[in-house]
Order: C-alpha cells, then structure tokens, then sequence
C-alpha cells in the first residue's frame, strides 16, 4: 500500500529544492577550493571529471537519515569542513563546486533497488540522490557516493531507470538514466603457465577490468585492508583448487582515470596428474557465468528475462606442457545471437597449448517469449567451458617420478594428491621423498597422515616415529601419533603420545580433545570429562567437541550436565553430524529416547535429502562422503529403536548399514540384534564376519566367545567367514571377457518398486577405455542392496571392473563408500 500527498512529481521536485536550495549554494570555501581544484584544467568537462574526483574520492560515505536529514542534505560548506556524508550530501558539494565554476548541475532522486511508480509521485520511492550536468546537447550523469565509479559510470542497478531529475532553475520531471557505460564494459583474464614433470603449474595470471566488474573490485579493495587483499585475490583464484599466490600486484583502487588491473604468479602442484597415461585437463580460471534463466508465462505481459549488463569478456591460455606429452586440443566453437556471441579458438603448437575464449553480451534483457532460445544458448556455450585438454604420456609403461625430482617438490606434490583424495599416488611421492632426503623436515609427518588415510596404521607408526626422531618437539607429530594408535584401539599408548602432546604444549586443544574423545570410547568417562573441558574452554565453537563432553557427563550419571550440553552442541552446528552423534550417545545410553529417535531421524532425512540429489554427470569431491554418512545415520537409528526394543525396525535399519559399509561397530550391532531374537547362528555369523571388518570393536569377541563356548572358538570362526565381505562386493557379470583388463566405473543406485535396488545411471571413471562396452551389463547386474524403508534415496557405488580373456570371467569389485574419495 502506498499513500501520498503530492499531486504531481514536479510537485514532489519543487519540495526537495526548497530543502536543498540554501545548501547548494557556494560559499567563499567552496568557491576558493573550486577554483583552485580547475586551475589549468581546459574545457568545462575537464573541469567537471575534476571536480566529481575529488569530492567522490576524499569524502567517506556515512549514511545520514535521521528526522529531516532523511531528505534534507547539509550545507555544501559543511560537507567540505567534516569530509563525509551521505549520498545527498555529497551530491549537494559537488553541485555547489559545479556552480562555482558557472556550470549548473540538477539533483536527481532514485531508487537503487526496484523501479519507480510513475502513478504514484512521492519522495518515500526514492533511496539515493546522483547528479546530472547538462552540458550543451551531451548529458553528463555522475554519481560520488562509491567513492571509486570511474567518472560518468553508473552502477548497473542505476542505469535505464527512471528518476526524478530536479533542476537548479526549471521544471523537474522524470527522465530515464542512461543505459551504457562511458567505457565498454569488460573483462580481459590471461594466464601463461608451464607445467612441470610432476605435473606441478607455474603461471602469470593477470586481469584487466573495465565497467561493473572494474567497480565491484575497486570497491572491495578501497574496503578490505591491504593486509587481507592477499585472502581477496587468493578467493579469486579459488576456481583453480587452490595454489600459492606470489607477487601479487593490483592498481589502486581509486586510480579511476585507468583500468583496474590485477596480476599474481600462482603454482599449483598435481594441476596434471603425471601417474596417468592418460588426463584431461580443464583450462585454468576459466569463467564465464551466464545467468540462469527460465520463465514458465511466456505471455506478451510477462517480465523480461535480466541478462545483465551489456559487456564483453576475453580469456586466454597459454600452458608448456613437460615434453614427455602429447595433447589434443578440444574442437573450436562459436555461436551468435542477436542478444551475445561466444568464440572459442583451442590450437596446439609443440608442446604448447593456446586458446582463447570470448563472450559478448549485446543486449541486458530478452522478452520471456525468448526463454528457450537463450538456454539452447546458455547449454552451448556450457558445453564448450566443459570441454578439456586431453594430454598422453608418450613414455613407455606405467609412469614415474622423475629422477632428479627435489624432496621438497615430491613432498608439496603429495600433499596436493593427499587433498585431491588420491592417497595411493601421495604415498608413493612422499615415499619418494624420505628416500631422497631422509630427513626433510615435513615428509614422514605428511606420509603418516597418507598411511592412516588407507588405514595402514602401522606404517604411519612408523613414519611417525621417524618424524619425531627428525624433531622431538613438532607441532604435529604426538597428536599424530596419538590417532594411529587410537585407531588401532591401542588406548595406553595412544594416552601416552596424547599426554607428551600436551607435555609439549600444555594449551594444545587437539591433544586434549583427542585425549578425551579417546577416553571416551575406552569408557574412561571420568578421565574423559576434564579433557574435554579443556578442549572445550579452547574451541568454545566446536560442536563436536560438546557432544563428546555431553556424553561424559551422560556416563558419569550427570544428565542434566549432558543435555545441556547437547543443546549448546546445537546450538553450535545444528547438522546432521551433529544430530545423529547426539542420537547415538543417548541410545547407548537407552535414555531420553524419544529425543534421540527425533534426531536421528532428522540425520537420516536431511542425507537422503541431499543424496536424491546425485548425478554422475555433476558429481563433486563433496557429494563423496554422504553415503558413508548415511551408513552411520541408518546404524544409529536402528540403534535407537533396538533401545527401544523394536527389534524389526533395528533389524532393518542396522542390516542395510552393515551391508553397505562393513563397519566393525554396525556388525556388531546387527549380532546384537540377532542374540535378542534369540537367532544364535545368525548372532555368531554376525560377530564373526563383523572382527574382519573396518575397526571392529573390542566387546564383540567377547560376545562371540561366549555364544561359542569359549575364547579359543573365536578365531576359527572369524577364519570361517573371513572371505564373505569380499564375496559380498563381489559382483560376477559372467563369462562374457572379450579383453583383459581393469576399469573403475561409477553406480548409482535408487530403490526399485520393492526394497531392492535399481541402477539409475553408470559412468566410466579411468582405466581400458575397451571396457567401457560393460557399462549396460553393469546396468542390469544385481548389486545386493536392501533399502531400511521407503524413503526416496539415491546411493553411490563405485567399483573395479577386471576382465580375463583367461579365464573369460568378468568381476566387478565393490569399494567400501569410506574408500571412495576421488570423482575420477
């Protein structure tokens, strides 16, 4: 509802020049500064970009709207004397500056969010005041409240909008702001690097901006201390996964008379992926965001698709690759429409790779009718960004390190595969390293961490032992320690390194956390809780910290305490993680159950959600780890309704955990829930086949022993089912071999009609590109997975395809979910 009491909005124009008509006025001050700002500038528009410099760049911007200061702006004398002011007086100095120089600007009222309603003429549908300068037949539009717009350049959120344009002597009336910038709006990116034999990039990138985007950054850095622009241009690069940003040079950000520039040297170790024969490589920083449009009324009264401002944007590429390496440039690509055109030119010369993109945007809108003919536009041009550099080894066999390679250069290569989720390839180059230089100062720590993430725990026990021996006193190295350990359920030397952690930084909030987490699980409730305070007292905002501590308290008999403390847990961090760990520690605990169900429910809810999600064609390294969290959610819920004593929905629930992720924990569950039914063969089935899975627990021999008699029974036993988790990953297509090779191959699968599962799609990943051929075989195989309920779910797979001409057998071999860190 809007409400006014103007009649007209030259009405409305009149008020505001009675508010402002004593304060444009200039005084002695103002006319000295203006005459002494235009001393030897030529012609009034020199004398104007003056002017309009300094009073946009010296003056800070405050926002000033309080009573009549709403509307009216202070004194043009004022705002010279403090140096600051809102929109409207900055506008009110620059105005008075102009007029005393004989040039006669006009204030002009906007809004710079939404368009005017011309019916409705009220000074509440405005919310900045700019300045128009007639200047014989040219029109001169300014706007100093940014402090940094290049002269004449409105923000895109201004332009083509009508406002109330109020003359010094004249009529005020509406008028619409212009639609272009004064320079060509664009963006200029090249990069020219060189890739090194371990696959490491080294590259100059540099940026030249002009128009929106030039404004946009300026604005950022006139904002963000110098101190942090090293963290502005290092999100800049993010697209590029990372990297280390050196020589970072960027112009000043009220150099507004010349483009923005922006330039660094970046290198980013494992950008090539040398261990392969064969990789595709996506160009570097490279992106061009066209919105994404869609319109269901395509009626003659319906909006127009908001393209955004006109512009062009230039990339260009230029990438050494080692000599070992051949390339095949993608296909070159180009498409014009009458509202933007896109060019892409991709040639190999050498071993040098060049291309050049080019997107043009020549109009800001499209009527709705239109929508289909830009996103066959929009998916064209997508298509080209997804197309990579495809580069083979010419070496002979498999590849390898390179000889003379540095030990600090195979350590920073391994740590990027390390984050790249390729542990194999980290070990190997970290291997590399300590046999290189023995004692390198962080190649045993950075191998540890690899070993305990494939968990060979023995070997980063190892490595680890080593790293201390190098230095005594790191930062790292008994925390470290402490997790290996733990990993293994060795508690008392776990304790031990936890305790020389904290012996050697008393204020060390990992130690103590996993000092208490560890004391946790050890049952160890009373040594746990003072460790976790501490812990706690360090990172007050860790969620999971207060979980832990909420479960001591819970041990030790202090509910309140520990209810509490699962609330503030929440408080913290209300996630799934959170939610089911919660819902976990009170169904051990069988107490306050209905809560627990609760939560656990909203964990399995919220995962499924995200996992519907999934699509092979846009997988991410984040989409990797929510099918092992759903496994952990499942075994939690049906945990709670074992406390419960429902006994048919545990079953259910701790079944399809423990079938798919082979968990130690949720085996032993599921033997659990069989000894309550009284099903003995299936408890010991269950116990046994749970010791050869991942991180069994310490009580399920002790079940297993005393349903079978005895502790000299148990391994027998655990012999007896030893193969049948590899059985049960095992998927036999048959004899159907016509090659012999190896391929990994993504599933995704999804409840069918029953509680079986479908296969919705199937992607070849690496490997023989022959066996791609298997993909529908994969399609139609039975891949032994039993949905709890009827919740609509998606779950991924990924797995080994081995063929043998030999034998004419086909297996294709499961990974467990933990395992599968990588999308290629």
């Amino acid at each position: 509802v809007q409400l006014t009491t103007f009649k007209s909005w030259e009405e409305v124009g009149r008020w505001y020049a009675s508010l402002e008509k004593d304060r444009r006025m200039p005084s002695p001050e103002v006319r000295a500064k203006a005459e002494d700002l235009t001393k030897g500038l030529n012609g009034d528009l020199e004398k104007t970009q003056g002017l309009y410099d300094f009073v946009a760049k010296n003056f800070r911007y405050v926002s000033l709207s309080l009573g009549v200061g709403r509307y009216q702006p202070h004194s043009a004398a004022d705002v010279l004397h403090n140096q600051y002011g809102d929109c409207k007086d900055k506008h009110t100095l620059l105005e008075s500056l102009l007029e005393a120089e004989g040039l006669h600007a006009s204030s002009v009222l906007i809004n710079s969010s939404r368009k005017l309603d011309p019916d409705m003429p009220s000074p509440s549908q405005f919310d900045h005041v700019i300045t128009l300068l007639p200047l014989g037949k040219e029109e001169v539009w300014m706007d100093t409240t940014s402090e940094v717009a290049p002269f004449r350049l409105l923000a895109f959120s201004l332009r083509k909008k009508q406002a109330l344009v109020i003359p010094a002597d004249g009529t005020p009336h509406l008028e619409e702001t212009p639609d272009d910038t004064p320079t060509p709006d664009s963006e200029r990116s090249e990069i020219d690097g060189r890739v090194n034999e371990l696959g490491k990039l080294e590259a100059k990138v540099n940026y030249v901006f002009r128009g929106d985007e030039e404004l946009l950054l300026r604005s950022i850095f006139r904002r963000v201390p110098q101190a942090q622009w090293q963290r502005v241009a290092e999100n800049i690069n993010s697209s590029l996964g990372g990297g280390d940003i050196t020589n970072l040079k960027i112009s000043d950000p009220a150099a507004t008379r010349e483009a923005f520039t922006l330039s660094y040297n970046v290198s980013r170790a494992n950008f090539l992926d040398w261990s392969k024969k064969k990789s595709e490589i996506a160009l570097p920083l490279s992106q061009f965001n066209l919105p994404e449009l869609d319109s269901d009324d395509d009626g003659p009264d319906a909006e127009p698709l908001k393209l955004g401002p006109k512009a062009e944007y230039f990339y260009s590429v230029k990438i050494e690759l080692p000599a070992k390496y051949t390339a095949r440039a993608p296909l070159p690509f180009s498409l014009e429409r009458d509202y933007a055109e896109y060019e892409a030119s991709y040639k190999i010369e050498g071993t040098t790779f060049i291309a050049g993109r080019k997107l043009t945007l020549r109009l800001e809108e499209l009527p709705a009718a239109r929508a289909s003919d830009y996103q066959a536009f929009r998916r064209a041009v997508s298509a080209d960004l997804g197309q990579h550099l495809a580069v083979e080894s010419t070496v002979a066999g498999a590849p390898t390190v390179p000889p003379d390679t540095k030990a600090d250069d195979l350590v920073e290569s391994g740590r990027a595969a390390m984050n790249n989720g390729n542990l194999a390839l980290a070990i190997e180059l970290l291997k590399r390293a300590t046999e290189v230089d023995a004692k390198n100062k962080y190649a045993w720590y950075a191998l540890a961490v690899a070993y305990m993430g494939v968990r060979q725990n023995d070997a980063a026990i190892r490595a680890l032992q080593k790293q201390i021996e190098i230095n005594p006193y790191d930062e790292y190295a008994y925390n470290a320690l402490g997790q290996a350990y733990w990993q293994q359920r060795n508690y008392d030397d776990a304790a031990t390194a936890f305790h020389k952690q904290i012996e050697i930084n008393p204020l060390d909030k990992n130690a103590h956390a996993g000092l208490g987490t560890m004391y946790s699980e050890w049952h160890k409730y009373d040594r746990a809780a003072p460790e976790l305070e501490k812990a706690a007292s360090l990172t007050p905002d860790n969620a999971a910290l207060q979980v832990s501590l909420g479960d001591a308290y819970l041990n030790l008999g202090q509910d309140e305490k520990a209810l509490a403390t699962f609330d503030h847990a929440i408080e913290i961090s209300a996630t799934p993680l959170v939610w089911n760990n919660i819902a976990y520690q009170l169904s051990l605990k069988k107490e306050h159950l209905e809560r627990a169900q609760q939560y656990s429910e909203s964990s399995v809810s919220a995962t499924a959600a995200a996992l519907r999600n999934l699509s092979l064609d846009r997988l991410t390294q984040q989409d990797l780890p929510l099918v092992a969290s759903l496994i952990a959610y499942w075994d939690t819920l049906g945990w709670v309704h074992f406390a419960e004593g429902n006994l048919d929905q545990a079953e259910k629930y701790v079944s399809a955990a423990w079938g798919l992720g082979h968990h130690g924990e949720v085996g032993d569950h599921l033997g659990q829930i069989y000894e309550k039914r009284g099903d003995k063969d299936k408890a010991e089935r269950a116990y046994a086949i749970s010791l050869s899975g991942l991180r069994p627990t310490s009580e399920t021999r002790g079940r297993l022993a005393a349903l079978l008699g005895g502790d000299a029974k148990v391994d027998a036993a655990v012999t007896k089912y030893r193969d049948e988790l590899q059985k049960v990953r095992s998927i036999d297509l048959g004899k159907v071999a016509k090659e012999t090779g190896n391929a990994e191959f993504f599933v995704l699968l999804s409840r069918g009609t029953s509680s079986t599962a479908t296969v919705e799609s199937v992607k070849f990943v690496s490997g023989d590109e022959k066996l791609k051929s298997f993909s529908e075989a994969l399609r139609t195989a039975d891949y032994h997975l039993t949905f709890p309920d009827d919740t609509p779910v998606k779950i991924l797979r990924r797995g080994i395809l081995s063929c043998s001409t030999a034998t004419g057998n086909c297996m294709f071999v499961l990974m467990l979910p933990d395992d599968v860190r990588t999308v290629d």
